[in-house]
């Protein structure tokens, strides 16, 4: 599952960056919603797989595989037909689980489900025939079911024996429910003996949810152009029970067929081909078959039904059938992009892509995808940005929605988004984590996978380098708290599993990955991951699994290095005192927190840590980068160590291109090195490293290692190195509008207006450099510092960018049912020009902008574009204009996962008026007495147990800064039922406290820095030479 931004980062839907500022923000608590211990040696596969092949279905069914565990005693892995896998992995986390997990005494095998919706009425008549293994003796079946699923008759009967089919006992009573477990308990008249099958038939009804959870409507227009509802599932990571009962673990995988009774006009898709299809006469209904799954777990089961058309594609990514391993003779597989008829022009991209993908895929993973089709389906409502069930892909439409008009951003977006969710389809649908503890296994390498694929397909994006900027960031921060969480963490109850989908998980699991890779080299890490795959396949798998196949690769202790950063939070910074006369770097290690330097309590961890080290010497020729093997494979392993240096080096530089999860503070010395360096523009510090240098700073002024006005004394120099890197110019923006977020509430306004012109300073003669002509020539990354550089010189004022955003924008509303010519304007610009509308031009734009959100197709606005425009509406500077909007949001117009796009342009500085006002501040007391007000309504509308519920919440709080609000907030939420953000919740308030911590420390230094009508033309002047 894609990790959406959240509501901070504006949805990531426009080609401005000027909302998403949160991402590289140091004090963001965006994307951090809120994971686990787990021991186990790995398996080793006591034979080869075979395969064997279903005719009625076309599917590759594995045979029995046997392992061993740590104690020499045979089990067998859930690719079985037996008891073992699940129950063994499930075992050892009954003593600490018991009452949240289910007794092992069955394993699911099979399920065999019919299900017919009634879309008018939202019921569901459901039945459903498990086969099961009986481990040991119980006259109790204790399955998952939602409190929505009322089970009506249970029927079990033996299998595989003499009196196969003779019936155990029907029940219609005596059904027990646990509400708050989702458990229901069925007691037989006999008990089940050990070592028996069974099948268990049970009639039951549900209903349909309007959450996004479960099997749920959504929204669409169907093929007359009307609206009308489809059908959607989202079973991740507990909803599968609520739609039919079952072992709902990942660990308890099992085979599945599914059958659907719909409407005749729609097209009705599952995990696996269309194998039969019946109408029922004269009720204008179908049922529908489907091919029996290969073994996975329950939450990747999936259904659609709607008016749907489809474009198709075929993709050279299945199984191999050559022993060469040429790709071109690998099985072909079946792509296509599902969507309403009238937007199936808008999916051609995606289809391209998703075939480049899973052959790029295939041959990264050493497999083919082993399903005959994959289904890519365009949701309008989706919680996620993504879900990779497999066979049966979903995507929110603004991540399939690709045309002409689309933004770069949203391309690249696109491409990350697909790439993550197929990589699924190997790391975590083929080998599933064994509970969800594990989680960051298969989102943090999805995450990983998807950067590298987009890399591989599209080098001149620079994806790793916008990781660095952007992913990485909201990981170092969200893991700088002191509320932060290991990734291996305990799952205590149910309400944990959703909180797990964070940036800890996603984004730091992503980041050791790539810190490991980088260690352990591409090719050994990836015959590593390859054996993992194979050793796995059809079963699930533990960290601990993972370690020993990347060991077995490279001969590295790699559990050894890892344990600290998996099982423990936070990460540490390297202090760096340099001895250039002595040749010796003193290294100390202590963990960061935003706070401030840690307790002894705090600061027990020592982290293993690839120091990535950068060292440029003098030599006869001019300069030298010694980037040998001693110097960028060293790592520390203990709390202080040494490293020895040429007497003659001029700089210094630690973590290289950002591969390692840690900062670095440098003493004054080797950051004055460092800073000539940059001064000189010379192309030894590469911009990668730039970045991490600028990153580091602003998180050590954040939190106290270094002062705010030695930051603001350095901008100049940042600026003039970044040349046009959008990356240097992004952190740049983003650590002023902190910076100006932070002042706002309490700093005079002449501080605040020195903060706005500091920035108009730096970013209208960059924005004046650059146009809004979209030249030719232009890159990619031209095409991004356009986007970041004209919304920060409108953000601040600059009236030359402003009077043309408005200019443009009239020209553009003006454009309305003109489809003979081209837009006034290129799409990447639209954002840029609907914010600064709003914001700064007349009031009647709100109105106008909202128009053109309704009605989209008469100025052709793309997906992406839409939401922007959505967004924009947040931006008007009048308060009731602000409340209008966020009505706006509640209403029947906008999706209720749209909420979170008007909230986050709300809380970010693109709602912020210019110039010495106090609009920011304002506009955050706005949201909260709004937010306040509304709550309830919220909760309705996107559930009580909604991870954009959490999202929401983050985004409304973390914007404050005074320790008072913090207090206020944590008081108005004292007596409410927080446990859908019982982590979010802490992680907020703990960044609106270092906010205010940060203001409270440094505002008389900031206030001499700035100084009162500081001129800052010099440096504006320096920056364009």
């Amino acid at each position: 599952m894609a990790l959406e931004p959240d509501a901070s980062s504006s949805n990531g839907t426009s080609g401005s960056n000027s909302k998403k500022s949160t991402s590289v923000d140091i004090l963001s608590s965006s994307n951090s919603n809120s994971n686990s211990i787990k021991s186990g040696g790995g398996v080793i596969p006591e034979e080869a797989d075979t395969l064997e092949m279903n005719k009625e279905d076309g599917v590759a069914e594995a045979a029995d595989k046997r392992t061993m565990n740590k104690n020499g005693k045979r089990r067998v892995s859930m690719k079985s037909h037996g008891n073992g896998g699940w129950q063994n992995d499930h075992v050892a986390k009954v003593a600490t689980y018991a009452n949240d997990l289910l007794p092992t005494t069955l394993t699911p095998t099979h399920y065999d489900i019919h299900l017919q919706p009634d879309i008018d009425t939202g019921e569901v008549i459901g039945s459903v025939t498990i086969s099961a293994t009986v481990n040991a003796q119980t006259q109790d079946i204790v399955l998952h079911a939602a409190s929505s699923l009322h089970i009506k008759l249970v029927a079990v009967r033996l299998l595989n024996t003499d009196t196969t089919g003779a019936l155990v006992g029907s029940v219609s009573d005596g059904i027990t429910y646990d509400a708050r477990l989702e458990m229901a308990s069925i007691r037989l008249p006999t008990a089940l003996q050990e070592n028996t099958s069974v099948s268990i038939a049970i009639a039951y009804s549900c209903r349909l949810g309007d959450s996004m959870n479960g099997l749920y409507r959504c929204k669409y227009r169907n093929r007359a152009g009307e609206t009308a509802f489809m059908l959607a599932t989202q079973f991740q990571a507990k909803f599968a029970r609520m739609v039919f009962p079952c072992w709902d673990e990942p660990a308890a995988k099992a085979r599945f067929k599914l059958s659907l009774t719909v409407p005749e006009s729609h097209t009705a898709l599952s995990n696996m081909p269309v194998i039969a299809t019946k109408l029922l006469d004269g009720k204008r209904l179908k049922t529908i078959r489907f091919a029996q799954t290969p073994p996975m777990s329950t939450y990747l089961v999936a259904i659609v039904s709607g008016e749907l058309d489809y474009i198709e594609g075929v993709s050279r990514g299945g199984p191999l059938i050559a022993a060469d391993g040429n790709s071109s003779k690998r099985q072909a597989v079946r792509c296509r992009v599902y969507t309403a008829a009238a937007d199936i022009d808008k999916v051609r991209f995606s289809l391209e892509t998703a075939v480049r993908v899973l052959e790029e895929l295939a041959e990264t993973f050493g497999s083919g995808y082993p399903l005959p089709k994959l289904d890519l389906v365009a949701v309008p409502e989706l919680e996620a940005g993504g879900m990779e069930n497999w066979g049966l892909v979903l995507f929110r439409t603004v991540r399939l929605f690709i045309t002409e008009q689309t933004s770069l951003w949203i391309r690249q977006k696109a491409v990350y988004v697909i790439a993550h969710e197929l990589s699924h389809q190997w790391f975590g649908n083929l080998v599933t984590m064994a509970w969800w503890d594990d989680l960051w296994l298969s989102e943090g390498f999805a995450t990983w996978m998807g950067i590298h694929v987009s890399d591989q397909l599209y080098p001149e994006w620079r994806r790793w380098d916008h990781f660095a900027i952007e992913d990485r960031q909201a990981a170092l921060s969200a893991d700088s708290l002191r509320s932060s969480h290991p990734i291996q963490v305990p799952i205590s109850g149910s309400a944990d599993i959703d909180q797990v989908f964070d940036s800890i998980t996603y984004y730091k699991g992503c980041a050791l990955i790539r810190m490991l890779g980088a260690h352990l080299g591409v090719s050994a890490f990836m015959a590593g991951v390859r054996g993992y795959l194979a050793a796995h396949a059809y079963g699930t798998a533990t960290t601990a699994d993972l370690w020993q196949a990347l060991q077995r690769a490279s001969g590295e202790d790699v559990a050894a290095l890892m344990h600290s950063w998996t099982t423990r939070a936070g990460y540490p910074v390297v202090s760096v005192d340099a001895d250039f006369v002595a040749g010796q770097l003193k290294l100390r290690q202590s963990r960061y927190l935003h706070s401030g330097p840690p307790t002894l309590a705090e600061d027990s961890v020592v982290w293993w840590v690839p120091l990535g080290l950068l060292v440029s010497s003098n030599s006869s020729s001019g300069s030298d980068i010694d980037s040998s093997d001693s110097y960028s494979r060293a790592a520390m392993r203990q709390r202080c160590e040494c490293v020895n240096i040429p007497h003659n080096v001029r700089w210094i530089k630690l973590n290289h291109a950002n591969a390692g999860l840690f900062r670095v503070s440098y003493s004054e010395a080797a950051l004055q090195r460092l800073a000539l360096e940059m001064e000189r523009g010379g192309d030894e510090l590469q911009t990668p490293d730039v970045v991490g240098i600028l990153n580091d700073l602003v998180a050590l002024v954040v939190s106290g290692y270094a002062r705010t006005s030695a930051l603001l004394g350095m901008l100049g120099s940042f600026a003039r190195a970044a040349g046009d890197s959008y990356m240097v110019w992004q952190i740049i923006g983003a650590f002023l509008e902190s910076l100006h977020q932070t002042w706002a509430a309490r700093a005079p306004p002449s501080v605040r207006k020195c903060i706005v012109d500091l920035t108009r300073t730096l970013f209208a003669p960059k924005a004046a450099a650059l146009g809004w002509a979209h030249r030719a020539a232009d890159g990619p990354l031209i095409a991004r510092l356009r986007s970041i550089a004209i919304p920060r010189a409108g953000w601040a004022g600059d009236a030359a960018v402003v009077a043309e955003a408005c200019r443009l924008f009239d020209e553009l509303y003006a454009h309305a049912d003109n489809f003979c010519e081209p837009p006034p304007f290129h799409h990447d610009f639209t954002a840029a020009v609907l914010e600064i509308a709003v914001r700064s031009g007349p009031s009647k734009n709100h109105a106008r902008v909202r128009e053109m959100y309704e009605n989209s197709q008469r100025w052709r606005l793309s997906e992406d574009q839409r939401m922007a425009a959505l967004g924009a509406m947040a931006c008007a500077p009048a308060a009731n204009l602000k409340i209008a909007t966020l009505d706006y949001a509640m209403s029947d117009r906008v999706l209720p996962q749209d909420l979170n796009i008007v909230i986050g342009f709300m809380v970010s500085p693109a709602a912020a008026a210019a110039a010495g006002d106090e609009s920011t501040a304002n506009t955050k007391l706005v949201l909260w007495n709004w937010f306040t007000a509304n709550y309830q309504r919220i909760v309705a509308r996107l559930g009580e147990n909604s991870a954009l519920l959490g999202h929401l919440v983050g985004a409304v709080v973390s914007g404050f800064a005074t320790c008072e609000m913090a207090d206020c907030v944590e008081a108005w939420f004292a007596d409410k039922r927080t446990a859908a953000f019982d982590r979010m919740l802490p992680q907020s308030l703990e960044f609106v406290r270092v906010r205010a911590a940060w203001y409270d420390r440094d505002v008389s230094d900031v206030a001499r820095w700035l100084g009162a009508g500081r001129d800052y033309s010099s440096s504006a002047g320096k920056q364009q030479q």
